[in-house]
């Protein structure tokens, strides 16, 4: 019997190390989740392949693309990636953890950016 793909909730381990602590939002292809590490107590992000994509073949080639683009860089801008894995049926992205606001939240605050603000973002 095949094992169907599920997100996990708070409270959850995953991978065998990392515990789910809130989940931060999600997209078209997967939910990003803040966990910390059971032994260093490091938080990190994981992106989880959502349960209906993760099934399909070309989405997690696509997932895994993404990951190894990812670790190719290393600047301010990209969001650092530390390692890929799989939980069960679930296949998840550890990623750098960043603090801040999405530029949907900035622009619903602020209405309008300056030529300056957007440059900079």
């Amino acid at each position: 019997m095949n094992e169907t793909p599920a997100l996990p909730k708070p409270g959850d381990i995953v991978g065998g190390k990392y515990r789910v602590e809130r989940k931060l939002g999600s997209g078209g292809m997967g939910a990003v989740f803040e966990v910390t590490h059971r032994v260093t107590s490091k938080r990190f992000a994981i992106k989880w392949l959502l349960p209906e994509v993760a099934t399909e073949e070309d989405a997690l080639k696509r997932f895994m693309r993404e990951a190894q683009a990812a670790g190719r860089f290393e600047h301010p801008n990209v969001v650092e990636v530390y390692d890929i894995g799989q939980d069960g049926a679930s296949f998840f992205m550890v990623m750098e953890l960043l603090e801040g606001e999405s530029l949907a939240d900035r622009l619903g605050r602020l209405k309008l950016l300056t030529p300056q603000q957007a440059c900079e973002l």
